[in-house]
């Protein structure tokens, strides 16, 4: 019976231990969740204060910045000048300065001629006048003329003019002269006394410049050249002879014959010469060759 009783109790103990369970532990839920509940409640209340200082701060900051445009605009009415007279002043300025610039801009290039090297001087001739002074010393003006054909050819023609006599600058020509006739009763030529030579002609060269086909050499009329050429002149020569002629029957006495003579010049030949510049403006032509002369007088046969 005693361990009847014994079980009936303990059973009856536990029912009692397992229904008192329950009653804590919902106790203790219910405590937990509103104290969490006071939590939230506290977290909004701070997050509606932080809501309402920002909004207070957007509200002061568009009066700051009016008070701040006001204080500006107070500064700018105090100044002495206009601001947009000052933009206008300032533009001005600008023009002047960008006309100054323009203005200036050719006398730097000018400046920038003027350090350059002076331009060589070349000279392009097509045709050249000449003169030959040592024709001179024998009475005879000799003046040419050369025309250019191509830059290696030139023709040139010469006229000349011939008055020697025993005075001036012909004298040492002249008194170097030896003078005859023939005589056709003594079948021998007689000497005579010159007094005038004088005549005309004409001279022809084709000149053959030499060296204008070479890469900075000079052409034609300049440089060194080879011609041939081909020379005529007719002369007239003056003077007397001393004859004995019979004056009267029986009388004879010495008189003095005038003698002239046409003579005709035939030569031909080659020269080499070269021609350089002189002051851009002359040239000298220095020449030398030699020429195969035939000489006949009038009514004379033969050379």
């Amino acid at each position: 019976m005693k361990t009847f009783y014994c079980k009936q109790l303990s059973i009856i103990g536990l029912l009692l231990l397992l229904g008192s369970c329950p009653g804590i532990y919902g106790q203790d839920s219910i405590s937990q969740k509103s104290q969490m509940l006071d939590l939230k409640l506290q977290l909004l209340d701070s997050k509606l204060e932080l809501l309402d200082t920002k909004i207070k701060l957007w509200e002061a900051k568009p009066k700051e910045l009016d008070i701040k445009l006001n204080e500006l605009d107070s500064k700018i009415s105090s100044m002495d000048f206009d601001p947009q007279m000052v933009t206008q002043k300032i533009t001005e300025m600008d023009s002047i300065m960008k006309i100054t610039r323009e203005v200036d801009a050719p006398v730097v290039i000018q400046q920038s001629y003027a350090t350059e090297e002076k331009p060589v001087f070349v000279a392009d001739y097509n045709s050249a006048i000449m003169l030959d002074p040592i024709r001179l010393l024998e009475g005879t003006f000799l003046l040419s003329y050369e025309r250019v054909l191509t830059p290696s050819l030139s023709f040139n023609i010469g006229g000349m003019a011939t008055y020697s006599t025993n005075q001036g600058i012909s004298n040492y020509y002249f008194s170097n002269q030896s003078f005859a006739v023939y005589s056709a009763a003594s079948n021998e030529y007689l000497t005579y006394t010159g007094e005038v030579i004088s005549g005309g002609g004409v001279n022809v060269q084709f000149r053959n410049y030499l060296l204008a086909n070479h890469p900075g050499r000079k052409q034609a009329p300049l440089g060194l050249y080879a011609a041939p050429q081909l020379m005529y002149r007719r002369i007239s020569i003056k003077g007397t002879h001393p004859e004995y002629v019979e004056v009267e029957t029986g009388t004879w006495e010495w008189q003095q014959k005038e003698i002239i003579q046409r003579l005709n010049i035939y030569a031909g030949g080659v020269i080499l010469g070269f021609k350089l510049p002189l002051f851009n403006a002359l040239a000298i032509d220095v020449f030398a060759g030699g020429n195969i002369k035939l000489s006949g007088y009038k009514n004379e046969e033969g050379f």
